[in-house]
């Protein structure tokens, strides 16, 4: 994957980093680039930022521009494989934020739709006919089939991608009906489909290539084993891995979503409370709050209770 990512390359853990905020609502670039270098020395298999967990709805081009020029530059110096998410409210803040990442070296980028109204289809023809032409051949363009917008691609509609737009090489895919999946792997067999931890076990053998995790952020390498588990055919290691990262997400919802924490500030929370990242602080951008203080207390305990297992080790 270092020299390009492909439709066949495309595969392991992926890290979503965070975009870390100071108390001002500046960006920490020093942080940002001390757990990048934490994320390669971990070894994970690559690493992306300002989808969800890295609060892209927050940031603005001008700052984009700025995380993509220390994002690129740390990821390049390690040849650390790197995608930008640049989903935004219209077309040309999507293109804008492509040409971003790629004049700067990231070798990919994951693409949502337009969030504000649903497309049809002519409009959806041509948003991916826009974006495919701006980026050169060799560029990776994955699409973030969040259910948080308007309109989630299925099997057909993945067929005509693949067959359509080749420089779509694969789907961030955060659904969880498997006989959806089994029919979109089924028409789109050539795309690497990356799916969400509650379901990488039973949708690794169902063909899903990898996983957009956040969960490296609180631990690396549980992530790292569950993988090799898969890989190797362990899957009785890797379903008791499931099984226990399902408990441990069901727990820390429970515990820090509170009225309505998620995505980067629910996961912020989360890696805040692991020694694996540089300790940073949990604040996000007006109008998101932070989890607060008493319910991350609650989290770390309860963590420290009931997964010891899942804790990062240094």
């Amino acid at each position: 994957m270092r020299r390009g990512l492909t439709r066949e390359n495309l595969h392991g853990i992926w890290a979503a980093i965070h975009t870390p905020f100071a108390g001002d609502g500046r960006i920490d670039f020093d942080t940002l680039r001390e757990n990048v270098r934490r994320f390669h020395a971990a070894g994970v298999h690559g690493i992306y930022t300002t989808d969800s967990d890295g609060e892209f709805y927050a940031i603005e081009m001008d700052e984009f521009r700025q995380l993509a020029d220390v994002f690129a530059a740390e990821c390049q110096r390690l040849s650390f494989p790197s995608m930008m998410g640049v989903t935004w409210s219209s077309t040309q803040g999507v293109v804008d934020r492509l040409k971003a990442a790629a004049e700067r070296g990231i070798m990919g980028a994951h693409v949502g739709f337009p969030f504000f109204m649903p497309l049809n289809e002519p409009s959806r023809e041509q948003f991916w006919h826009d974006v495919s032409s701006a980026v050169a051949d060799g560029f990776g363009l994955v699409h973030y089939n969040t259910p948080r917008q308007q309109h989630v691609l299925g099997p057909l509609e993945y067929k005509h991608l693949q067959e359509r737009f080749l420089k779509v090489i694969g789907s961030k895919y955060p659904q969880n009906a498997a006989d959806t999946f089994i029919d979109v792997v089924a028409h789109a067999p050539k795309l690497s489909f990356f799916v969400a931890e509650p379901v990488l076990t039973p949708f690794f053998t169902l063909g899903a290539r990898g996983c957009n995790s956040w969960m490296t952020g609180y631990n690396p390498k549980f992530m790292l084993d569950w993988w090799d588990d898969l890989a190797y055919g362990r899957l009785d290691s890797a379903l008791a891995r499931n099984r226990r990262m399902v408990a441990f997400t069901q727990m820390a919802l429970a515990t820090l979503s509170e009225t309505g924490n998620y995505h980067g500030i629910f996961t912020k929370a989360v890696a805040a409370a692991s020694p694996f990242l540089l300790r940073h602080n949990r604040y996000s951008r007006k109008p998101y709050t932070p989890v607060s203080d008493k319910a991350f207390q609650v989290f770390k305990r309860r963590a420290a209770e009931e997964f010891p297992d899942l804790a990062y080790r240094e």
